[in-house]
């Protein structure tokens, strides 16, 4: 007889019972008054989880404000995506509910605060959560007592079903195979939601989608989370998730890089491509190619063989410009750091070697068979050390703010992975304005996840504007392993190939151009980027613009000036609305009280009197 998980009584209200509590409050949230929207709450006037029952009488028509601000839950601090997700899943329970935001954006929050929402209500009595790695079962479980859960990071069997703990985490590995499946089989049998972190590796092996499945069968929910969707792979299924036609994961609920960097979530980052020559043996052929070029797959592998070889120059010579850009950076920012994401082991013990030489610091090294490899991560987190150097082993869950530059010194070309390198670089910390930089092999695989992700945000911004435009309109404005037949031979150094930012490409020639500008006016390097980016504006429309011999002082023209003042104004709008915890349009609203002008209609003075105010009052959040 297989196992059967014991139903809890009925807590959600039925479909005729919704419409009698409509009915009875008049389409009116009973507390606050408001009309109720579609997702309104049907809830229990005395509590579910202290025993109310789910019928008319003991029920109640709420908006979900109301509803959400019952109770000691931590349900008051979410950002607007995240409620967004909760009440969309709230107002639609599935038993499996798959979210893609992007990293950095707070999924470990949200699904801990869901979880314990519907632990209160006594929807679920227990909370598994499944991570990819050892060093996570850790960091989620700290992430959990802020939220006012205690979960055991399970160490041995006992650590399963601990007294005193409201659930265990555990890996992939541990939960799809032997005794840790089937204790998670049998904890489950009770109301159970299991919380899958980066749910793609189950499929690493089939084994494991297999293991995954038994284990977790029982349980009530199942929130699917990932930092970037993929597509499906026949040889080793993913459990709990749906693909649509073209074999592409199909999410529930997607939050994207673009709309974090608008909502003031992420930070902005510039791709800087290096490109080089590569000469390889193949069997014995000799073979030579710049990495730009259109190359056959297994040409592509032999020329990163070949300039990522730690004796060839091109890495010295990239580490050595990452290396710059992080010192100029650090003038700012003093704890900013760098990561070199590594290939190879013995690439990343080199790697280490060269950066020691050209900054005179021991890097910290970061080694998947090194058991001090979580306490290592921990220590440069909290130091101001300037390079880690690593395995895979911070591509995805490990959360340093402080990195600023990294180096993608792997042959791993899938856009998953590329994602998962980018999101190391696009957390905020309170009062930094900087873009973060990410040096890449001009490979025009690279190329292409650079650009896809540079248009998500261009077209994000582009949406931002034109809401921003209806908003004044409707308020009455106008306005792999190596080949051993194959034999790395010789690199050139690495040489810039372009920059990507915004959804632009930033030649050679007018990154020169704007570091001599920037340099001519007393402004760091590091925004060259934005300013060669401004020139190419000003060019366009007949301005003349510098050139690195001789390098006037540029007055800005007033009309863009004021364009320029009403883009960082909008910026520290988004920023200051973030740390609110309200919408943008709210923030706009209250600046309208405090007497400013709409930024369409403002001048020069009043958006510098805007930007003045909101420095400030960013300080004071």
């Amino acid at each position: 007889m297989p196992e059967q998980p014991t139903p809890p009584p009925r807590r959600l209200f039925n479909a005729s019972e919704r419409v009698a509590l409509y009915l009875a409050a008049d389409g009116q949230c009973t507390n606050c008054g408001a009309e109720l929207a579609p997702g309104w709450h049907a809830d229990h006037v005395a509590p579910y989880s202290r025993g109310g029952a789910t019928d008319v009488i003991n029920g109640q028509a709420l908006c979900p404000t109301c509803n959400l601000q019952k109770g000691n839950n931590v349900a008051n601090s979410a950002r607007e995506w995240q409620t967004h997700a909760r009440d969309l899943f709230l107002s639609q329970p599935k038993r499996n509910f798959t979210v893609a935001a992007t990293p950095g954006a707070g999924k470990t929050w949200f699904s801990l605060a869901l979880a314990k929402l519907l632990k209160e209500e006594g929807t679920i009595e227990r909370i598994i959560v499944v991570v990819p790695t050892d060093a996570l079962r850790s960091q989620w479980a700290d992430a959990a007592e802020e939220t006012g859960l205690s979960l055991m990071p399970v160490a041995g069997p006992d650590d399963y079903d601990k007294a005193g703990y409201d659930g265990c985490v555990v890996t992939y590995a541990q939960a799809a195979r032997g005794v840790g499946s089937s204790l998670l089989r049998r904890i489950t049998r009770r109301p159970t939601i299991a919380l899958l972190d980066e749910i793609h590796h189950a499929g690493e092996k089939r084994a494991w989608g297999d293991g995954l499945t038994d284990a977790l069968e029982l349980a009530v929910h199942r929130i699917c989370l990932t930092g970037t969707p993929w597509r499906k792979d026949a040889t080793s299924p993913i459990p709990f998730v749906n693909y649509d036609t073209d074999g592409k994961v199909k999410v529930d609920f997607a939050y994207e890089y673009g709309t974090a960097v608008s909502d003031g979530v992420c930070r902005r980052i510039e791709f800087h491509a290096y490109d080089g020559e590569a000469r390889w043996a193949d069997c014995g052929k000799i073979s030579s190619s710049s990495l730009g070029n259109n190359l056959a797959e297994a040409d592509v592998s032999a020329a990163l063989d070949t300039v990522l070889q730690p004796n060839q120059p091109w890495m010295p010579a990239l580490l050595a410009q990452a290396d710059r850009a992080l010192d100029e950076l650090r003038l700012e920012i003093p704890d900013a750091g760098g990561l070199v994401v590594a290939h190879e082991m013995y690439h990343a013990r080199a790697y280490a070697e060269i950066l020691k030489h050209v900054t005179g610091q021991e890097p910290t090294v970061v080694l998947s068979d090194d058991p001090e490899a979580k306490t290592k991560i921990d220590t440069f987190r909290g130091s101001t050390s300037k390079w880690l150097v690593a395995v895979r082993m911070v591509s995805e869950g490990v959360d340093i703010k402080r990195l600023a530059v990294g180096v993608y010194a792997t042959k791993i070309r899938t856009p998953l992975f590329f994602r998962q390198v980018v999101g190391r670089f696009v957390r905020v910390r309170k009062d930094e304005e900087f873009n973060a930089r990410l040096y890449i092999p001009a490979v025009p695989a690279l190329m292409d996840h650079a650009r896809e992700i540079e248009e998500e945000l261009r077209h994000q911004l582009a949406v931002e504007f034109e809401r921003e435009r209806k908003a004044r309109e409707d308020a009455g404005y106008s306005q792999g392993a190596f080949d051993f037949d194959r034999q790395p031979l010789s690199a050139t150094e690495a040489t810039f190939d372009r920059a990507i930012l915004n959804g632009d490409e930033v030649t050679p020639e007018e990154i020169d151009r704007a570091t001599a500008w920037c340099k001519a006016n007393g402004i760091p390097t590091t925004f060259a980027t934005n300013a060669a980016r401004g020139h190419r504006s000003m060019q366009q429309d007949g301005v003349e613009v510098i050139s690195p011999e001789a390098v006037p002082v540029v007055a800005i023209p007033r009309h863009r000036r004021e364009r320029m003042l009403r883009g960082e104004v909008d910026t520290l709008v988004g920023k200051a609305a973030y740390r609110m915890g309200i919408p943008k349009k709210d923030f706009n609203y209250q600046l309208r009280k405090e007497g400013f002008p709409p930024r369409a209609k403002a001048s020069i003075e009043e958006l510098e009197r805007i930007q003045a105010f909101l420095l400030k009052r960013l300080g004071e959040l």
